[in-house]
């Protein structure tokens, strides 16, 4: 068994473990290789894609669709209307190639779009990439005190890093981890987030609200006990905006994560099959 193999299987039996809940709801990772009617499609906004792999790199195409179930069907029947997905060469077989992604509104499916579509990955990245080449994925470190995220392989530490996948815009990510620490210490809880070189510190916070953060870049979900920590925080801030966006930009985080995992469990079942 190798590493990608490793991590999908562990992903899969911590999400059965904890978070059974989440299975009807997100449908975070499905086997959608057979597809036969409108049944098996949900009315959901999402992402629709196909995933070429071509030696050691692999391009995702991909499509927002408003309902998965109706936008599915029309390029099932019609793939060359849908350019975009590179689906002319796979038409004997297309519900083999044909994936689909829910997420819980458009606004989440347009930003894992425009991260991720038409742009080369390398299926090893710790093994392609370099200092002068840094990767695109981010990086989880637990630790002792709170856990560190890396956004290039070069500051990854050599203990046991978790490539979370391109999760996002490095500075953006700044600016929301600084407006969240701001709003948790308004709170009265106390949070410091430290700023480095390509890399994040979360440290000196209550164990609870870490292990939240940590399911959220690990496995991309977000737990009742986040949502009612929101809830507080509702009730202590006088800055509704700023307190809206930090939620809707974690929930961002969490479908970015979710997808990349789903699309890691793509290339290894295309790997073992």
């Amino acid at each position: 068994m190798d590493e990608i193999e490793l991590l999908v299987e562990e992903t899969f039996k911590h999400f059965s473990e904890n978070f059974d809940f989440l299975e009807s709801e997100q449908s975070l990772i499905v086997n959608r290789k057979s597809v036969h009617d409108s049944d098996s499609l949900p009315e959901r906004p999402g992402i629709i894609y196909h995933v070429q792999k071509t030696g050691l790199v692999f391009v995702i195409r991909a499509l927002v669709s408003k309902n998965i179930q109706r936008d599915y069907l029309k390029i099932l029947d019609c793939p060359e209307d849908y350019p975009s997905l590179r689906l002319q060469e796979v038409r004997s077989d297309l519900q083999s190639f044909l994936k689909f992604f829910m997420v819980e509104n458009p606004s989440e499916a347009e930003i894992i779009h425009d991260q991720i579509h038409n742009r080369r990955f390398p299926v090893h990245e710790e093994i392609m990439c370099n200092l002068s080449d840094p990767g695109f994925s981010w990086w989880l470190t637990k630790k002792e005190n709170g856990f560190q995220l890396s956004f290039t392989m070069s500051v990854t530490s050599n203990q046991n890093p978790i490539k979370l996948g391109p999760l996002g815009d490095r500075e953006i990510a700044l600016r929301k981890f600084q407006n969240f620490e701001e709003l948790i210490n308004s709170a009265g809880i106390g949070m410091n987030i430290q700023n480095e070189m390509n890399r994040v510190q979360f440290t000196d916070c209550e164990e609870f609200i870490l292990e939240e953060l940590k399911d959220l870049f690990e496995f991309g979900v977000i737990n009742q006990t986040l949502k009612d920590l929101f809830k507080i925080l509702a009730r202590e801030t006088t800055n509704v905006t700023l307190l809206e966006e930090t939620w809707f930009y974690l929930h961002e985080l969490a479908a970015m994560r979710r997808f990349w995992v789903q699309i890691q469990y793509d290339l290894n079942e295309e790997i073992y099959n």
